[in-house]
């Protein structure tokens, strides 16, 4: 049976059958397993061994063990009433069929080369491009897959546009261009010592600690180096968890939650370690604790009015709604950026400086929010919906504008690019 999934009332078990094999496994994962967890995630797949069994009147996958599949290219695929997938490298080779299951002989005959007809009729041929592109809101990146040939030869470059892709396309300056060089090393080495995401985000939270309390106590150095290598691996754990497909709701509650809540019990723990009644600050002289509210009362805003753009306009990320917006998540009053004013701070040998850099950042940066929010609400009064700018981009749009380039999943299709090149 074939099914819509864009309707979660059609939501049902599908069949899919593997054939040929791969000796290549990427980020330690043999192929063969990476394909089973892809379709766990694309949906409701049962594995069939005997491709008989499948009768007429109920569609059947059936995939190369030799290609890379993601995701929502599967989804799509079988979104289709039936479908014949192509190879991203040319516009011959086929990957994978979802077709009824009274055609899986020639499905497979297709698979391996076998027949003189180039296609099945009345099968619509689709490559990857076609099938995907667009803004993926979960990870707020213009995502567009590939299906490419695995073997040996390009194991690295495929692993490589595996982990280019695992990185959100809109987030911090540190976690876009400081991390990437170190973190794809740390978590090849992870994921050879089969060491997990959860296990990283673990030690992660031991670190979060051990930092605040390193700040509490004056030991402001000391407290910095931790929370330096807990970001690191705040990187580490997410992009390991995706190229070995070891995501689990467990792990996002423990990733995701220790990002919300640390930030400002890491800054409350500096201004106590700080030893001050009373700060000044731009001829403003108030109780370390009134700074502290004004810090709290501007991360807490900031949180509340990307929740309600989210909310109200479409699940629209409010730094995904126009290219300018992008570009203040860079620099946003999140975590990294703050670290980065904190160290600062700290080599001018003047942590109370850091932390007032903090709070007047937090307090700037959620006023831009609100203001963005505000003229969100006016547009969508006078002209109607919003939409992502993201979303506008097309699959074939060779756009080389700097918002392009650094928000939408370039340096993924960068690296995959020499797999690519006889593609026209």
């Amino acid at each position: 049976m074939s099914v819509n999934l864009n309707d979660s009332a059609l939501y049902t078990i599908m069949v899919y059958h593997i054939i040929n094999t791969c000796d290549v496994a990427l980020w330690g994962v043999s192929q063969v397993e990476r394909i089973r967890k892809v379709l766990a995630k694309a949906g409701d797949f049962s594995e069939i061994a005997d491709t008989d069994a499948v009768l007429s009147g109920q569609n059947i996958l059936l995939l190369r063990a030799d290609y890379l599949y993601e995701a929502n290219v599967i989804q799509k695929l079988v979104a289709q009433s039936e479908a014949i997938l192509l190879s991203s490298c040319d516009k011959k080779s086929v990957s994978a069929v979802w077709c009824d299951g009274g055609k899986s002989v020639q499905a497979i005959q297709l698979l391996n080369k076998e027949r003189s007809e180039p296609y099945l009729d009345s099968i619509t041929v689709y490559s990857p491009q076609q099938l995907t592109g667009g803004y993926d809101p979960r990870l707020r990146k213009y995502d567009l897959a590939h299906v490419v040939h695995i073997n040996e030869h390009d194991k690295t470059v495929i692993e490589n546009y595996l982990y280019d892709k695992s990185y959100k396309g809109i987030t911090d300056l540190v976690t876009k261009w400081w991390w990437p060089l170190p973190a794809r090393g740390v978590v090849r080495k992870c994921a050879a010592a089969k060491i997990t995401p959860n296990m990283v985000t673990g030690f992660g939270w031991l670190l979060t600690i051990f930092s605040g309390f390193a700040f509490y106590y004056g030991e402001l150095v000391l407290g910095l180096c931790a929370a330096w290598l807990m970001t690191f691996l705040d990187t580490v754990d997410g992009k390991l968890a995706r190229v070995t497909l070891q995501s689990s709701r467990i792990g996002h509650a423990m990733d995701h939650g220790l990002d919300i809540i640390h930030p400002p019990i890491w800054y409350w723990c500096w201004a106590m370690g700080l030893g001050l009644s009373q700060i000044t600050f731009i001829h403003s002289t108030l109780p370390v604790m009134d700074w502290v509210w004004v810090m709290l009362a501007a991360y807490v805003g900031g949180r509340i009015f990307e929740g309600l753009f989210q909310l109200l306009f479409n699940d629209i990320s409010i730094f995904c709604w126009k290219p300018i917006d992008s570009f203040h998540r860079l620099i946003t009053a999140r975590r990294n950026p703050c670290i980065i004013m904190l160290s600062l701070a700290v080599m001018m040998a003047d942590p109370e400086l850091g932390f007032m850099w903090v709070v007047a950042w937090s307090v700037i940066s959620t006023s831009l929010l609100a203001a963005r929010f505000l003229y969100a609400c006016l547009v969508r009064v006078i002209k109607g919906p919003l939409e992502s700018w993201i979303e506008n981009i097309s699959p074939d749009q060779s756009d080389s504008s700097l918002a392009v380039k650094l928000f939408t999943g370039y340096p993924a299709q960068k690296t995959i690019a020499p797999l690519l090149r006889s593609v026209k």
